[in-house]
């Protein structure tokens, strides 16, 4: 973050004056046959521009990779770098005409958009791994920018409407019409307008027909909470709670096929205040909407004993369901008291204070 922010202010500062320098000394370089050492300088800076670009793109579709199969990988390799070439062809020939200016001024915004947005993920992290005191209350506003990513993807796609809604340096008005000013500037504001609608949309259409207050209240029966395994639907998320003095003990049991899972529905960055749900595949925080892989899911131990290493469900820091040992043992998940009375801190406001 503070080198792209540093990176933003130099060009700021210096960019109209290095522009006409680096011009004036490829220029001469060009013009008067200067020895070939500059010449291979050139050649060499143009090319590792060019290897460098090369190695972004491939890093990044290997990223792709992980999250989509191979027919979408190869639809959005094929026609990101069939739009690139038809932009460099337009504007090579001068069929597309981009105020320079203009644009590296959009560019600067959206730069420093994503700036803030490395703060936001600098500031989660540091409140995950505990280098930050635990603060539910700012988890809850940085966790939704960190998990969808959305501010930086918004401004990316706003780019072309903010290019129709700034003026160019000049100041004069295209085709010398405000007629044709007027009908920038409306495309440009509808178009904003419809790409924060879709985003706002993606981020808060989901939670509405999640159910996070349901819970069903157990009581101990020798020293162990008792839930039959046949209660437990396959993809389902069931919440339960134990109610230890003043303190509601709450956690949940997750089904997928024969694996069945347990945790305590609170994590060590949002403490109890965030409820965990199913959502795609993953558990998801209410709170600060940290995904959490079902993948990670270890199933209940088989047996008379309890495997430290096998029972429970979850492990890890930060946002992240918090481990439960379970067994499994005649058609019932058994939750011991001493393993529910472990993590009472996380539930009892007290305790944390």
């Amino acid at each position: 973050a503070i080198f792209v922010a540093t990176m933003i202010l130099w060009m700021w500062r210096t960019s109209k004056v290095v522009k006409q320098e680096i011009q004036k000394r490829v220029d001469s370089i060009v013009e008067r046959k200067e020895s070939w050492k500059m010449r291979l300088g050139i050649f060499s800076f143009s090319l590792l521009m060019v290897v460098r670009e090369g190695i972004e793109t491939a890093v990044f579709l290997q990223a792709v990779a992980f999250t989509s199969d191979g027919l979408q990988t190869f639809v959005g390799t094929f026609l990101g770098l069939g739009a690139a070439v038809t932009f460099g062809v337009l504007f090579i020939k001068g069929s597309l005409r981009i105020d320079i200016s203009r644009f590296m001024k959009v560019t600067a915004v959206v730069l420093l958009i994503f700036v803030f947005q490395l703060l936001v993920n600098a500031v989660h992290e540091f409140y995950e791994f505990g280098v930050l005191p635990a603060n539910p209350e700012m988890m809850g506003i940085v966790g939704p920018i960190v998990s969808h990513n959305l501010l930086f993807i918004l401004a990316i796609l706003s780019i072309p409407a903010l290019m129709l809604i700034i003026p160019n340096r000049t100041g004069r008005r295209p085709l010398g019409s405000n007629r044709f000013r007027q009908l920038q500037i409306t495309t440009g504001i509808a178009t904003l307008s419809l790409v924060f609608f879709l985003g706002f949309n993606e981020v808060f259409s989901k939670r509405t027909d999640i159910d996070l207050e349901t819970l069903h209240y157990l009581e101990l029966k020798d020293g162990f909470i008792h839930i039959p395994l046949d209660s437990i639907r396959s993809g389902t998320l069931v919440r339960y709670c134990w109610r230890e003095r003043n303190v509601e003990i709450r956690f949940f049991v997750v089904r997928t096929g024969l694996t069945i899972a347990t945790a305590f529905d609170a994590c060590r960055a949002c403490y109890d205040y965030g409820r965990y749900y199913l959502w795609k595949n993953e558990l998801i925080c209410s709170k600060c909407e940290a995904p959490h892989a079902m993948s990670f899911l270890r199933p209940a131990y088989v047996g008379d004993e309890i495997d430290e290493d096998l029972s429970g469900s979850m492990e890890g820091n930060g946002c992240a369901p918090i481990y439960l040992p379970s067994r499994i043992r005649s058609g019932e998940i058994l939750i011991s008291k001493e393993s529910l009375q472990s993590q009472q801190k996380y539930f009892d406001y007290k305790v944390r204070k």
